[in-house]
């Protein structure tokens, strides 16, 4: 089989998806998200890479294409799906009611449809927005790039000052949508990686840095394995949430009340790193991912 990961390269997440992949008798390459070319006219709608690589030879796609560059790439994936029975992950990419709606609503719309835990939230588009909804909010609270991820675009806020500023930063990086979140009291937070919406494992992540409230790994975070065995009611909310919003390889963030003990979603991940995952919680990721890469090309044929 030959598969592409759609933005990923130099990469030790590539690295270990080729070692797995080239046990198993299958090749697998990568490329920037910037390095696709549509060429098209009346007759023909052509994508391939910059370096002339064919998308149509591939087997299988993972995307893991970032924001800025996904309705391309998803209209290419839709194409290569239908004309040539391209193998897409995650389905979401190619998903007629998400396809060209992805987006913190949608996501909040169908996790309330379907009754999952995730904290209040509200999305604002500008200072006049935000102090309406601040008004069902109490301090201190959360505001966040509705296209944030790994924690970055994330601000803990004490007052509308605070509120101000950081709709301001998130403006900065090109982002219109803000999300208000209330804060959830917490000793850190769950990453539960799941593949084919199956639960894997989990890790818990702490902070370590004084004053830091994210607990992300890539910001310096401590990460230890969790037993999900000892709560098992987050392994079923993790599993449902990937399957609710077509996350076939998830990265699912849940955290605790520290007064309550309720879960609560805070992130459903679709391009989730897991260099530490396996790395805390002895889990070959990358081999599990290629094992379900092999079943869904199968379903295929």
């Amino acid at each position: 089989m030959k598969i592409l990961i759609a933005g990923l390269v130099e990469n030790i997440q590539l690295v270990r998806l080729f070692e797995e992949g080239k046990k198993r008798g299958h090749m697998v390459e990568g490329c920037y998200a910037s390095d696709l070319v549509i060429d098209c006219d009346k007759d023909s709608f052509n994508p391939y890479l910059v370096d002339g690589r064919k998308l149509e030879e591939y087997d299988l796609i993972y995307s893991m294409i970032g924001s800025k560059r996904r309705w391309e790439w998803y209209t290419v994936f839709s194409f290569l799906n239908e004309k040539y029975k391209t193998t897409i992950i995650n389905e979401k990419t190619i998903a007629k009611d998400y396809n060209y709606f992805l987006s913190s609503a949608l996501d909040y719309l169908k996790q309330a449809q379907n009754d999952l835990p995730y904290p209040k939230s509200a999305i604002v588009f500008n200072a006049k927005g935000a102090r309406e909804a601040i008004k069902s909010f109490t301090y201190p609270l959360i505001v966040k790039s509705s296209a944030g991820r790994q924690g970055r675009g994330v601000f803990l806020c004490k007052n509308f000052e605070d509120v101000l500023s950081a709709i301001e930063e998130v403006h900065k990086g090109g982002v219109e949508a803000v999300v208000i979140r209330e804060f959830i009291p917490n000793d850190g937070d769950l990453r539960i990686f799941t593949v084919g919406y199956r639960a894997l494992g989990a890790m818990k992540r702490s902070p370590t840095k004084e004053g830091e409230f994210r607990s992300n790994i890539s910001l310096g975070g401590r990460g230890e394995k969790f037993e999900l065995e000892n709560y098992p009611e987050i392994k079923p909310i993790a599993e449902k949430a990937s399957e609710i919003m077509r996350t076939e390889i998830a990265g699912v963030d849940i955290i605790i009340h520290k007064e309550t003990s309720k879960p609560y979603i805070l992130e459903i991940n679709p391009s989730p790193q897991f260099e530490g995952f396996e790395k805390y919680t002895g889990i070959n990721v990358a081999e599990k991912i290629i094992e379900y890469f092999e079943e869904r090309r199968n379903q295929n044929r």
